[in-house]
């Protein structure tokens, strides 16, 4: 796994790119979990004529809390202005090809928010013809954060966001996949036409893209870093 990462990685850093003030640069860095193992740097940019938008956010459900002896809240969904939880999903595309699909929770309260556990992220194709997937993590945000519109009460398209992320995935050699989005789920394998509470990423739209660390040629890897993303074409909501 390390020869053909290292090879990746000698490419990305010798192809001329221009990052005019950084906006769609990531800068990342994928670390084997064992003791030992070399850390090794994608430094990348994103595509923005492929890449049309920064994202998706859409108002999330806020999850009940108790303590002992209490009894359970009724869930409910915020309706009107003023949303402060939002389910983000961005699908990224670099300009050396390979994609970046990954959800997770934004509050706007919160400096930092959670690894969607069903979905989680992909980063597949390209020059690096490989896959890393995993539903760990958490992504932080800085001062400018997302540019989520509290007031919108359905999804809407994002623009701009400037995070850091640290996830824990697994390496598949030879697993790689493009052109990946959602779809419904109810055994986490297949997809479905009916409605459901669960989704995958699928490459098909028949089968889920498995996240599992026992696959044959499988290694767990950690990917930390920042991604800065800037749709200007995005006309505010």
């Amino acid at each position: 796994m390390v020869l053909r990462l290292t090879t990746f990685f000698v490419i990305i850093l010798l192809l001329p790119v221009c990052r005019p003030k950084d906006q769609n640069k990531t800068d990342l860095s994928i670390l084997g979990t064992l003791t030992g193992e070399p850390a090794l740097f994608f430094l990348g940019e994103i595509d923005s004529s492929v890449t049309t938008s920064c994202g998706t956010a859409s108002p999330a459900t806020n999850t009940p809390t108790t303590t002992p002896g209490q009894t359970t809240p009724t869930t409910t969904t915020t309706t009107t202005g003023n949303n402060t939880r939002f389910t983000v999903f961005s699908q990224l595309v670099m300009k050396t090809k390979e994609t970046l699909n990954i959800r997770f929770i934004y509050d706007v309260t919160q400096t930092q928010g959670r690894i969607d556990p069903q979905q989680g992220f992909i980063l597949s194709g390209g020059t690096f013809a490989n896959t890393v997937s995993g539903s760990q993590g958490t992504v932080k945000w800085f001062n400018q954060g997302v540019n989520v519109d509290q007031s919108i009460t359905a999804q809407q398209t994002l623009s701009f966001f400037n995070i850091e992320i640290n996830l824990l995935g697994t390496y598949i050699s030879g697993a790689s996949s493009t052109n990946l989005n959602s779809c419904n789920t109810l055994d986490g394998v297949n997809c479905t036409s009916g409605a459901s509470a669960t989704q995958c990423f699928t490459s098909d739209n028949r089968t889920c893209l498995i996240q599992s660390s026992t696959t044959s040629g499988a290694s767990a890897v950690n990917i930390r870093g920042t991604l800065k993303c800037n749709a200007p074409n995005i006309v505010p909501q």
